[in-house]
């Protein structure tokens, strides 16, 4: 039999089998794959079919709970050997959507997934030593892959609007931009810039599979800012020829806990 022919026999066989399986409650398919440990986190109130359906809360372990979590199969990734579904929920009342997809080899990709998060809010979800954040953040990433790497391949931006900081005095930082691409196989490069803010920034970080960072920015003191908020920026740096306080920091994630 032709390869081809054998092909088509194949896709015809395993999608007429998946749409079997996609009419059956999405609740019994769940309760399977945890009983077989196929899964880590726990859903509750799963409700649908396999096909479009959701659930009122998933756990994930050492993760925020998400709620209100919903999933509509899109049919056509089928004629490309993969699994696709549209995705929304909940994260601290922060809502996200995006797409996740499967393919035959077990590689799983998002894409245009979008959130609005409010700053008390990421925060919480960072939980790093940053003083008090203030402002909007809005994540739009392209993509982020995972694979059996042990750091995914991101693609996107985080643009944090009308950003401030406050310690032992708030600080207008004004539009931030970090801009995320995967550098190597085992590096991630984050640009970071912003416009209309007391300080100007400019610089990059990098982070590699073993979660080792590697920091360069500069911070340039603009007209508008108190002199109070000058001279702090000699105790974490030297001011520079040009006004400006270069930041060169090596380190490990795991110090922060993340």
């Amino acid at each position: 039999m032709h390869i081809k022919t054998r092909y088509y026999i194949l896709t015809a066989v395993l999608s007429y089998l998946f749409f079997m399986m996609s009419s059956l409650p999405a609740s019994k398919l769940v309760s399977l794959a945890e009983d077989n440990k196929l899964i880590t986190a726990k859903l509750y109130g799963v409700y649908g079919s396999l096909w479009s359906g959701g659930a009122e809360q998933i756990n994930i372990p050492n993760q925020s709970p998400i709620t209100d979590f919903q999933w509509s199969l899109n049919p056509a990734s089928f004629l490309i050997a993969k699994i696709s579904s549209e995705v929304s929920g909940n994260i601290k009342k922060q809502k996200i959507i995006g797409n996740i997809s499967m393919n035959a080899w077990g590689t799983v990709e998002a894409t245009d997934v979008r959130a609005r998060i409010s700053s008390p809010v990421m925060q919480e979800l960072i939980q790093m030593p940053l003083g008090e954040l203030g402002g909007v953040f809005n994540l739009n990433i392209d993509s982020i892959i995972l694979n059996d790497s042990p750091l995914p391949s991101i693609t996107g931006t985080l643009k944090w609007s009308n950003a401030k900081l406050t310690m032992a005095e708030t600080v207008a930082l004004g539009h931030i931009n970090i801009a995320i691409k995967q550098n190597t196989t085992n590096q991630l490069t984050a640009t970071i810039s912003n416009n209309k803010g007391q300080l100007s920034l400019d610089g990059t970080a990098i982070i590699d599979d073993k979660k080792s960072y590697t920091l360069n920015l500069r911070i340039t003191p603009q007209q508008n800012i108190s002199s109070d908020i000058t001279q702090s920026l000699t105790f974490i740096s030297r001011r520079q020829t040009d006004g400006s306080y270069l930041i060169k920091r090596k380190g490990n994630l795991r110090e922060f806990g993340m």
